[in-house]
């Protein structure tokens, strides 16, 4: 899809959970195919505020980058300093999140 100059969309984290305001651990695997194809990455992080009327909150979609990816060192390497520049990226953004409307709880892995 990339040679036809479509973009790839990558979720990191796996799976979503709704409202969460906090940046999940993710790892360079998927950072793997920017750093292959040498192209640019973008990241999106939503954050959250509670609204004056209504119950759910408001969110607020922040799009970075482009980040680029290394030319020095081994393609896993580069994928890690990738992840590291968008994950530094999206935990200053995660910071204006104001609003918590669901708490997680970290239970005990069966």
């Amino acid at each position: 899809r990339l040679s036809e100059k479509h973009c790839l969309v990558i979720y990191p984290e796996a799976h979503v959970w709704p409202y969460y305001t906090q940046i999940r651990p993710f790892s360079s695997a998927s950072f793997v195919y920017p750093v292959t194809a040498n192209v640019p990455s973008y990241c999106m992080t939503t954050t959250y505020q509670k609204r004056r009327f209504g119950e759910k909150p408001k969110a607020t979609v922040y799009i970075d980058g482009p980040f680029y990816p290394s030319v020095n060192g081994s393609r896993k390497e580069r994928a890690d300093n990738l992840r590291m520049q968008i994950a530094e990226c999206m935990e200053k953004r995660s910071a204006h999140s104001t609003y918590e409307y669901i708490h997680y709880i970290q239970g005990e892995q069966p």
